[in-house]
């Protein structure tokens, strides 16, 4: 068995999220912070004439009533389940629609432990990115056929890695450790979809609101790191139990090859000449050495970030043509972005 430490540093804003969303019933938003509201908790908590108003609200079904008497309890936070800090918009779009029962003030919350928590980075999205990546480079080397039928397409990771199935697939020798990260390390943001004009080479927003829970970051400027481990059973590699080898230095390689390209194809697609420039520019000159290298993981990452160059061929719903817009945090931070550096430099030394 052979592990290498990572130190991750988010370098933009990122999501990871869990299929759910809390809607304005499950939330109170107090001084910037929104409160995940525990109402097992808070009715235990409360004395008993105020759990007969409680109560009372609940049996008339009055949604206003009721989000009015939870957000004038005191010390909130002691029936919360957590705490999150909010952008300011959306703190003063809570206030204006309050009131207002067709209020779709709707969250995506980031992905936590059992215990609803912890913010957690699920190992398997990480090792999903550095496994495109590893096909990406295996696929243009070898020259893969590209599919030409649903079976094929089906195959395809099969015949670039060449397993046969579940038992012989590398990365079934490779394993990436889940990992928290530490409090208050994000913050809810609107995440606006934009498509840049054909006339004016603007970036304009469409209407839809979409409201996530999303780490900070280094572009917006409070840096969020957290270690993991990469583990590479080598018995399996070793006794050919699995269809090739794999090592760190051939993945931090791949990663390289495939992600960073990708900062300089946004870049001249989307954010060349509008106000998203300068904090592209940013990314494009994150520092690399032979250590280091940088996947992009999560919701909004990009079609070409999650797809195969040359084989790239995704099937948006209702007949959408893919490629043609961008989910950027405030309008303004690509997302997604990841620097991994490894610490132990020896895990580079090959066997």
């Amino acid at each position: 068995m052979k592990t290498c430490t990572l130190r991750c540093q988010i370098l933009s804003p990122l999501h990871i999220g869990t299929g759910s969303e809390l809607s304005p019933l499950d939330y109170i938003i107090k001084n910037s912070t929104l409160y995940v509201i525990s109402f097992g908790r808070l009715v235990n908590m409360l004395n008993e004439k105020d759990r007969d108003s409680l109560e009372k609200i609940i049996d008339t079904g009055d949604l206003i009533k009721l989000r009015s008497f939870v957000s004038n309890i005191k010390n909130i936070q002691e029936y919360s389940l957590y705490a999150v800090e909010v952008k300011e918009d959306i703190k003063l779009a809570y206030n204006k629609n309050i009131n207002n029962i067709q209020n779709q003030l709707l969250i995506q919350p980031f992905i936590k432990t059992e215990g609803g928590t912890k913010l957690l980075i699920p190992g398997s999205s990480l090792k999903g990115a550095l496994r495109t990546a590893v096909i990406n480079k295996i696929a243009l080397e070898l020259k893969v056929k590209r599919p030409q039928s649903p079976r094929e397409e089906y195959e395809f990771e099969k015949t670039v890695l060449g397993y046969k199935d579940a038992k012989s697939d590398p990365f079934r020798g490779v394993k990436v450790r889940d990992k928290t990260l530490p409090d208050n390390s994000t913050i809810v943001r609107e995440v606006k979809n934009v498509y840049r004009s054909n006339k004016t080479k603007a970036l304009t927003s469409k209407s839809m609101q979409l409201y996530h829970e999303v780490t900070h970051s280094a572009i917006t400027g409070k840096t969020v790191e957290f270690d993991t481990e990469i583990i590479f059973e080598t018995d399996l590699f070793d006794k050919k139990y699995l269809s090739m080898s794999l090592e760190i230095n051939g993945i931090r390689d791949s990663c390289m090859k495939f992600y960073k390209s990708k900062f300089d194809l946004e870049h001249e697609n989307f954010y060349k000449g509008t106000e998203v420039e300068p904090v592209s520019d940013v990314l494009r000159n994150t520092t690399f050495d032979d250590a280091s290298f940088v996947i992009r993981v999560g919701r909004f990452s990009g079609v070409e970030s999650v797809t195969i160059d040359e084989y790239r061929s995704p099937r948006p719903p209702r007949g959408r043509i893919w490629g043609t817009t961008r989910n950027l945090a405030d309008g303004l931070y690509p997302m997604g972005w990841v620097k991994c550096t490894i610490l132990n430099r020896e895990c580079l030394n090959k066997a």
